[in-house]
């Protein structure tokens, strides 16, 4: 659709007259101008930005240079072009850019005291380099020998320069950042650079961030983020049928319950203390961060499926993902019943609201499995106009349950997947470094919403005025695309001496 439009078709006459001037075609002309490679970098000294590139050879890059200052001479102001020379170099202005080509190398900067430093080093070479610069040599060899592109930042000298002070300052702004980032928040206090690379394929793009890391600059209060001596790992979980998505992680939310004070400012620990004795008395008096949370190992998954509502009735018009948490008790005989009663009165005290607001009710059950799992579930009973309705509100998507088979507690949305976490063999899978591990899977993604297709059509004729045909071809071209991808994963990983964080992307290969 965007090829068609006026706009795409001015850029594709505007790319032709290019090419005729150049005398080559677009990607032969980018491959020869960049064939030695493209750097950025940013001066401290000068707050400029410098991009070098590297051409095919000079004779080419000269080529180059003539060629684009006969286009721009060409445009509706072929004055705004300033040209001047820098100890025998000819070089050119144009709005708040310098350029100049010295050999195979073409120098654009925003800065002209910048680009000044870079042709004095040319012309009589570098005193000192990146060559001398110890922490960049040390990111080198972690660098990948066919990266896309690789990035290096001196972390040292932002935090000495006073760059970004909050990511310094050891103190997350919410419990939310602090379980996502509080263990990289440590780390930046320390470490001297990070570096970033980017591995790009015609079936993968991967970018791995990555910085060196040791035990010893975890304060106390984040032993939770990494695990005594940084070896939290999280746990392999359960094979379910359909899955959507899964989270892995390693995070002792009792620790950080109970060092909230030395991790959080004064309003958060407030809030934290409301918290606490609001759900102390509602669990009878036990302590919620010590008894509570600390009946849980801090090995902690998370699993996603879709719904598969054959043969069940009502059929909600709006049909979500199910979805469960999944714990590990440390005391499985002692806390089972304690969970157990803490959910049937959780369900009780669910239905009295929702019989103040008019929902339907929680019927609750009690299921003892062959294998010794034991599962409390609960469905919500229809009203009879509603009992063998298609198009029914939403909370039909859920039937809140738990299920208990030894050390494994799992608190799930709905009774049917509780029950398939309590029966499924873990998977048989090596944690590795990683801390926390997440993926999503884009041909299970593309099935959920096109188990929606109806209701997306719906809610795009609405909110953006299209008529049913208009709305059915968007759609189908939201699904198409997510069709394409195999899926999408994230890992934290920590090991003796260096922490990485890695986002992939995979297609499909057909």
């Amino acid at each position: 659709m965007a090829t068609k439009t006026a706009g795409y078709q001015a850029f594709l006459t505007g790319r032709k007259f290019v090419e005729i001037q150049l005398g080559m075609e677009w990607r032969e002309a980018i491959e020869t101008l960049t064939s030695g490679g493209v750097y950025v970098g940013v001066d401290a000294a000068t707050q400029g930005v410098a991009l070098l590139i590297n051409g095919k050879d000079a004779e080419s890059l000269d080529l180059f240079r003539g060629k684009l200052l006969e286009l721009s001479k060409l445009g509706k102001n072929p004055e705004q072009i300033k040209e001047g020379e820098y100890r025998g170099i000819t070089a050119y202005e144009v709005n708040k850019a310098r350029f100049a080509v010295v050999d195979d190398w073409l120098l654009v900067t925003n800065n002209g005291d910048l680009g000044k430093v870079l042709l004095d080093r040319f012309l009589d070479g570098a005193k000192t380099s990146l060559a001398d610069n110890e922490n960049f040599q040390a990111a080198r060899k972690s660098r990948s020998r066919n990266a896309t592109a690789w990035a290096f930042a001196d972390i040292a000298t932002l935090r000495d320069a006073g760059v970004a002070p909050q990511l310094y300052s050891g103190q997350s702004v919410n419990p939310g950042v602090e379980l996502l980032v509080g263990g990289f928040l440590s780390t930046l206090q320390k470490t001297p650079y990070a570096s970033v690379e980017l591995n790009a394929s015609h079936q993968s793009v991967g970018l791995e961030f990555s910085m060196p890391h040791e035990p010893e600059w975890v304060p106390e209060e984040r032993t939770f983020y990494f695990g005594p001596g940084g070896t939290g790992r999280g746990p392999a979980l359960p094979v379910t049928n359909d899955t959507l998505f899964t989270l892995s992680t390693y995070r002792d939310f009792s620790e950080m319950w109970l060092r909230a004070g030395d991790l959080f400012d004064e309003n958060i620990n407030d809030g934290f203390a409301q918290a606490d004795s609001v759900l102390t008395q509602f669990f009878s008096g036990k302590d919620f961060g010590e008894d509570i949370l600390g009946s849980l190992t801090p090995e902690i998954g998370f699993v996603a499926s879709r719904q598969d509502f054959t043969d069940i009735l009502p059929i909600p018009a709006i049909k979500l993902p199910q979805f469960a948490l999944v714990f590990q008790l440390k005391d499985p005989e002692k806390m089972t019943r304690e969970l157990r009663r803490t959910f049937q009165s959780m369900i009780g005290f669910l239905n009295v609201i929702g019989a103040m607001e008019g929902r339907s009710q929680l019927e609750m059950d009690i299921d003892k499995l062959d294998n010794g799992a034991q599962l409390i579930t609960t469905v919500y009973i229809p009203d009879e106009d509603d009992a063998d309705s298609t198009r029914a509100e939403i909370l039909y998507n859920f039937s809140p349950s738990v299920g208990f088979f030894g050390e494994r507690f799992v608190v799930s949305s709905t009774d049917r997947l509780a029950r398939e976490l309590v029966q499924a063999d873990i998977a048989a899978v090596d944690a590795g470094t990683a801390n926390t591990h997440a993926q999503l899977e884009g041909g299970m993604l593309k099935q959920v919403l096109n188990d929606n297709r109806g209701q997306l059509i719906s809610q795009n004729m609405l909110s953006d005025g299209n008529g049913r045909e208009e709305a059915e071809a968007v759609i189908d071209l939201l699904l198409e695309v997510v069709g394409y991808f195999e899926n999408v994963s994230a890992s934290l990983n920590v090991g003796p001496d260096r922490l990485g964080f890695e986002l992939g992307l995979r297609v499909k290969a057909d």
